[in-house]
């Protein structure tokens, strides 16, 4: 049996969205006892200490004088991180979860499937009940892209090296144990973009991936390439990549992240008949592993002891 959630600590849920208020009905349920608010009072609130949430406003952690613990309730922290007012002496922690990396890795296979095979195409043939055979490319010949190569990343690669395509990987700042070849910093990205028939936008979202696949890097792919974005939104300028799928530079796109979410029906990236979009859907940490680190890291703090999954505060991953 699990052991009970720590006392000591207020816990304060900023309740966002429908995401964050399943993962609060979770907390109440398994932890009964535990203080939970989600409503802060016009002033100073000492009690919190924690903080369990998916965004974090400016202005809520200046309210909260004995903060310890911004946990995010997903995957990325990057939400809280960059609130300005958050204390760099305060942990930030992410959800990480087992399967999460082959859940990604299933979303982003059907994504290069679906180009690599003309999936589209086939769909119109049988909506016209046209019979034409379409060449079987070898997979082979494609170079697959994956940039960022941490936990998921590193699943991600695995699966669709061993769906038969040549992969290759490029990280920011350090050389990771990869079974693919890596490409590093400044002075690897040029012949990384240069080799990617698909690219595979794994990236954390911090200041330094903010825009970083703008016209100037995406132009480096080769013509007729396939960008596929789900890591966070912003890392991908959107009217680059718009302008470069309307030029024929790039073959088309998959997105799942963007720089505003929801994203504006009004936007050009909707039923562009180059560029699928989805609604943040690629991978999510189921609700029950990522209330039970939460508790774990509350029991941690009381404790004194090291967090799970607790991000970098100078590196923002």
């Amino acid at each position: 049996m699990s052991k009970p959630a720590a006392r000591p600590h207020k816990v304060l849920m900023l309740l966002t969205s429908d995401f964050v208020t399943a993962r609060y009905e979770a907390l109440r349920t398994r932890a009964p006892d535990l203080d939970i608010v989600t409503e802060l009072g016009p002033g100073l609130d000492p009690d919190i200490t924690a903080l369990f949430a998916f965004k974090l406003p400016t202005g809520i952690a200046s309210r909260l004088p004995n903060l310890q613990l911004a946990a995010s309730v997903g995957a990325g922290a990057d939400g809280i991180i960059s609130a300005p007012d958050l204390p760099m002496h305060v942990k930030v922690t992410r959800a990480v979860e087992p399967g999460l990396g082959l859940s990604m890795a299933q979303f982003v296979s059907l994504q290069i499937l679906r180009q690599f095979r003309s999936l589209p195409k086939m769909e119109q043939q049988h909506a016209a009940g046209e019979w034409k055979r379409l060449p079987v490319p070898d997979a082979r010949q494609v170079t697959v892209g994956i940039m960022g190569l941490g936990s998921i990343g590193a699943v991600v690669a695995d699966v669709v090296a061993a769906l038969g395509f040549s992969v290759i990987g490029w990280t920011r700042s350090d050389e990771r144990e990869s079974r693919v070849p890596v490409f590093i910093g400044k002075a690897g990205m040029d012949t990384f973009l240069e080799r990617s028939d698909f690219l595979v936008c794994l990236l954390p979202g911090t200041a330094q991936t903010a825009g970083l696949l703008g016209r100037s890097c995406l132009e480096k792919l080769p013509r007729g390439s396939f960008v596929i974005n789900v890591a966070r939104g912003g890392i991908v300028v959107e009217e680059d990549l718009l302008a470069l799928v309307n030029e024929g530079h790039l073959s088309g796109a998959a997105l799942d992240v963007f720089a505003t979410e929801p994203l504006s029906p009004d936007s050009e990236l909707w039923r562009h008949d180059k560029i699928l979009v989805t609604p943040h859907i690629a991978a999510q940490p189921s609700i029950g592993p990522v209330v039970e680190q939460f508790i774990e890291n509350l029991d941690r703090l009381t404790e004194g002891q090291p967090l799970l999954h607790e991000v970098d505060r100078n590196l923002n991953y």
